[in-house]
């Protein structure tokens, strides 16, 4: 397996955009878990924050909440069969990363473990939750970073295969993005 490169935690907002699904790994008492999660957003840069909305049912919610920690891992589309597993299978009726065929990996600061098939990972220390509608916000402190160069240099690399980012997009609809723009700015002047 390629070594991943760590970055800097401000960089989780930009591997965050433009909002890719992602599979959010927790643990406890020696039991990880993993669960499909798109309503991830940024919410500051210093000190670097991210939220993530869990449905109090999840068992990911139960354990994100008594140990304060999760992984984000960012997932390609060939990862598509096992990010919809990890998405309508509860880790309460058995081994959701054996369920989906996930490699669990340590993680370099927290107990829950990194999704090693995926391309980048944020590991978060929870500070606050609070409820909100039928979910409730998990504001976390991005921790640690890491990516693959090739899918992630500061953008995502969308042009490659380790970069094809998986988007939710209901149901068992899912997209990536095909092409990247860049904005030349002698077209703005004009």
């Amino acid at each position: 397996m390629p070594t991943k490169r760590r970055l800097e935690p401000r960089d989780a907002l930009r591997l965050l955009a433009p909002g890719p699904v992602t599979l959010l790994s927790t643990m406890y008492r020696d039991q990880p878990n993993a669960m499909a999660a798109s309503w991830v957003l940024p919410l500051g840069f210093e000190p670097t924050l991210i939220g993530v909305a869990i449905h109090p049912s999840r068992l990911s919610h139960e354990f994100a909440g008594k140990t304060e920690q999760f992984a984000l891992n960012i997932p390609t589309a060939d990862l598509m069969t096992a990010v919809h597993t990890c998405g309508t299978v509860s880790g309460n009726d058995g081994d959701k990363f054996a369920a989906a065929g996930l490699t669990p990996a340590e993680a370099t600061e927290i107990e829950a473990p990194w999704i090693a098939d995926c391309v980048a990972h944020i590991e978060c220390g929870v500070l606050d939750r609070r409820s909100w509608g039928d979910h409730d916000l998990f504001v976390a402190r991005v921790l640690v970073v890491h990516a693959l160069d090739e899918a992630f240099d500061g953008f995502w690399n969308v042009e490659t295969d380790a970069g094809q980012l998986l988007h939710h997009l209901g149901a068992d609809r899912y997209a990536g993005l095909g092409r990247a723009y860049r904005v030349n700015p002698e077209d703005e002047r004009e």
